[in-house]
């Protein structure tokens, strides 16, 4: 568990983080921690400001730190957990190793687009459990982000129109998991982290990775991905997360502060993810990726494949619950 997993470091982890920055945070202060540059790309970055904007203008303290000046994403869950940290936003993997279930949100074909997965996050109770398996770390769910359009593939050799086209081409995976989807698909994974990526690549290691578009915007990856696919494949999300000690610390006064700043952040956040999704393959043509759309009879394929991973991403007991969850707030 992450509050007994990293009890033990808190205070070191934070005084390392805390003398990167260019001064120390006063007492007061909410500082909220994002891992990309202040970049008008990066969702992370733009939720951060709209959260920090609205707590400055209701007479709070808050100010962002990007590019992990506070430490990279375990660290800053760590820091949470003890309330060294009042807010971050990071990878969806930070909530993943307290409860899987959360992949239910982003397995491929799962939801048909980003307003889907969004539609069964509010109509449904999906996220309460896992909710709850977080707070007993000491970590409050904020809420789950968008970045942008749906998952796609990337690539540096051809365009992929069919399972068929994968044959040959060597992917980056983030995990097992994610070797097994890649495997049904045709293709041959190996494990990389995202900061090795770009020198996996040059190396031919790997010729490409399953991701949203944003990804490859923010990492400039499209000077050498130059064929996407857009495949649809996952609704990509980033978890805002809070301290609750920190949290529950509060005033009645500035906890409604701090619950309309997220409120109305996530909302806005939905608005950007739909317009940025509606611009990315255009974008992407601009830098010279040539765009591959699928019929209906290769996504098709593409589905089917991917369902027999779906129990490996999450408990094989709560896929039944997030297929209920889809076909009840599909449109």
């Amino acid at each position: 568990m992450l509050r007994k997993s990293f009890r033990g470091l808190a205070a070191a982890l934070f005084a390392t983080a805390a003398a990167l920055c260019a001064k120390a945070a006063s007492a007061d202060e909410i500082r909220i921690a994002v891992g990309c540059p202040a970049v008008p790309v990066c969702a992370d970055w733009v939720w951060a400001e709209d959260v920090a904007k609205q707590l400055n203008e209701a007479g709070l303290e808050a100010k962002v730190y990007t590019g992990g000046a506070l430490g990279k994403d375990p660290e800053l869950v760590d820091q949470l957990s003890q309330g060294l940290l009042q807010v971050a936003v990071t990878n969806f993997v930070m909530i993943n190793q307290v409860d899987p279930r959360v992949q239910g949100f982003m397995a491929p074909y799962m939801f048909d687009d980003m307003a889907h997965m969004f539609r069964a996050l509010d109509g449904t109770d999906l996220l309460a459990p896992i909710a709850a398996r977080m707070e007993e770390q000491g970590i409050k769910i904020a809420g789950l982000t968008g970045l942008g359009g749906t998952v796609g593939f990337f690539n540096t050799r051809k365009p992929i129109e069919k399972p068929a086209d994968f044959e040959g081409l060597r992917m980056r995976a983030i995990d097992a998991s994610q070797m097994e989807l890649l495997k049904n698909w045709g293709a041959a994974g190996v494990v990389v982290d995202m900061p090795e990526f770009t020198t996996s690549v040059q190396q031919g290691m790997v010729d490409g990775y399953v991701n949203p578009p944003v990804v490859a915007f923010i990492f400039k990856h499209t000077d050498f991905l130059k064929y996407y696919t857009d495949a649809g494949a996952g609704t990509p999300f980033r978890s805002a997360l809070m301290s609750k000690d920190w949290y529950d610390g509060l005033s009645d006064e500035e906890r409604s502060k701090v619950d309309t700043a997220v409120r109305e952040a996530n909302l806005r956040n939905r608005e950007w993810t739909y317009k940025a999704a509606g611009q990315e393959l255009a974008q992407l043509e601009k830098l010279g990726v040539t765009v591959t759309r699928l019929t209906p009879e290769a996504r098709a394929d593409f589905v089917e494949r991917a369902k027999k991973t779906w129990p490996l991403l999450m408990p094989a007991d709560s896929v039944e619950a997030f297929v209920a969850a889809a076909e009840k707030t599909r449109q």
